[in-house]
């Protein structure tokens, strides 16, 4: 099992899949929010977004789960 890369100012955490996009989630500073979500099966569709609140953040990811 995989875990979550820490260092100082980021954390990394592993790959996951929801819904039908494969993602990967990082927080610098315990402030910003990066998320990278790929399509399972449309491999073209790939989206980077950054985010300042986590909540925010958190609701871009279920809506993204529960888009197809």
């Amino acid at each position: 099992m995989q875990k979550a890369k820490i260092s100082k100012d980021l954390i990394s955490f592993v790959t996951i899949r929801r819904g039908n996009w494969i993602m990967k989630i990082s927080v610098y500073k315990q402030k910003y929010v990066l998320v990278l979500a790929q399509h399972y099966f449309e491999i073209e569709r790939f989206i980077v977004n950054q985010f300042t609140n986590q909540e925010e953040a958190a609701a871009f990811l279920d809506m993204l789960a529960s888009e197809d």
